[in-house]
């Protein structure tokens, strides 16, 4: 090398525009809101030492959480408050506002995977936030002035105060202002609060049936977790299995003949679900030994739970909101469940031959089948999927459904004397009247 050569170095700083304007550009806001409260059931979890998918893989009692996130927004602010056992001054230091999570020990648990989560709700919101956080021990305040940090060389977050505090309970205040005008608009609708409320029922389902409440402008989410169909002789499919460090338990089978919800595969991933009743190629729907969904598979019902406390290993993207289809662990998920769905989709396919005809033996079992929680199908010994169907001799019955203007259907109530006669009785008292002496 010539030595008058200068030694040059090419910058690799990330620019700020990019964490505070692109990063947040392709996440919905209601995905951003869900975000931090994965913030505040984090805190939860690494304060109580809490593993809310654990009974399902250990066969125990379901654990029971006494704690509360409070979301309130309007077209000029948003608050968040929650007494999930808060932040210390040491985390807030060194980990929770690291772009990325520096933290890859075997010890870590909850929901914290990538450390982007938080500060791109932050900027998707809004251009001023104030962070106020206090453990039983010591309580901290950090404001963020958005504009300023992009002008600053350094991007810290300084402490506007951080000291001892003596407390029954931890907890933490989030509150944003000057939001963005889409963000205001949206804040501003009752559509957004509905789907955000959807979207918290069920990708919190779990916490929230083990007791967390969660509260969007005062209306508390109900958890939305369907039930599996069981008889003596209707059973699902349970299977768990092992994967590079994750536990990973699988359950398929048919949803009860009363709900009228199309389902599909639910995934979780400690806890928090990731997809919810997916019918697409992401759990194998469409592939070269599955067949695409259609209305005659509505009642299957399957679910997957992955479970690790190495978070970084769950097969979970950066929104939570779908899976990393190109990882190991849900490569090897994948293979099972469509090895373990095909019997109740080869039972679905005998249940309904046509699509506007219902076999009557398939259908008696699905009728008689009592709903039962995932969680008392996930505490027993793994087992196949079980329909012992009962054929009549020689003779396969089928339902057979068709529509008839409702004047001639009175008219023939009339003419036999019977003005209560059901519209299905009133078929088969035709169909019999006509084959007794057409057919014998």
């Amino acid at each position: 090398m010539n030595h008058s050569e200068q030694i040059r170095i090419a910058s690799a700083e990330p620019s700020k525009k990019f964490f505070t304007e692109t990063l947040p550009r392709d996440i919905a806001l209601s995905d951003c809101v869900l975000d931090l409260v994965d913030n505040s059931v984090h805190s939860l979890e690494t304060t109580l030492g809490l593993d809310v998918s654990q009974h399902y893989f250990a066969a125990t009692k379901p654990p029971r959480i006494h704690a509360s996130v409070d979301i309130v927004f309007d077209a000029s602010r948003f608050r968040l408050t929650d007494d999930c056992g808060g932040i210390s001054t040491a985390d807030a230091t060194d980990v929770v506002f690291l772009f990325g999570n520096p933290v890859k020990e075997k010890t870590q648990a909850g929901l914290g995977v990538y450390g982007i989560g938080m500060k791109r709700a932050f900027f998707k919101i809004g251009r001023q936030i104030v962070f106020i956080s206090h453990t039983r021990q010591e309580e901290f305040r950090i404001d963020i002035r958005v504009e300023e940090g992009e002008k600053s060389k350094e991007w810290n977050f300084p402490f506007k105060y951080a000291r001892p505090r003596q407390t029954i309970e931890g907890g933490t205040v989030i509150e944003i202002t000057e939001l963005h005008s889409t963000v205001s608009d949206q804040f501003a609708s009752k559509a957004f609060s509905r789907i955000l409320q959807d979207k918290t029922k069920k990708a919190f389902a779990l916490f929230l049936k083990a007791g967390l409440t969660i509260s969007i402008n005062g209306d508390p989410a109900s958890p939305d977790v369907p039930e599996l169909a069981e008889s003596r002789n209707l059973r699902p499919v349970r299977h768990l299995l092992k994967k590079d460090g994750v536990d990973i338990l699988i359950m398929a089978g048919l949803s009860p003949k009363a709900d009228r919800t199309p389902r599909g595969w639910y995934v979780f991933c400690n806890g928090r679900m990731v997809l919810e009743a997916d019918k697409t190629e992401q759990t194998g729907w469409g592939s070269d030994s599955h067949p695409l969904f259609r209305s005659k598979y509505n009642h299957f019902l399957g679910y997957v739970y992955f479970r690790s406390r190495e978070v970084q290993k769950l097969p979970w993207t950066t929104t939570k909101e779908g899976v990393d289809r190109a990882s190991p662990v849900y490569q090897a998920a994948l293979a099972e469940m469509r090895l373990l769905s095909r019997p109740v989709l080869d039972f679905l396919n005998d249940l309904y031959p046509d699509l506007k005809e219902e076999s009557e033996p398939e259908h008696a079992l699905l009728k008689e089948a009592m709903a039962v929680s995932p969680h008392r199908i996930a505490g027993r010994r793994n087992s196949v999927f079980l329909a012992n169907v009962k054929k009549e001799a020689g003779d396969d019955l089928v339902s057979i459904q068709y529509k008839r203007p409702k004047k001639k259907l009175d008219k023939i109530r009339e003419a036999l004397g019977r003005a209560r006669m059901s519209a299905s009785r009133i078929g088969e008292h035709t169909f019999d009247w006509f084959y007794d002496r057409n057919c014998n």
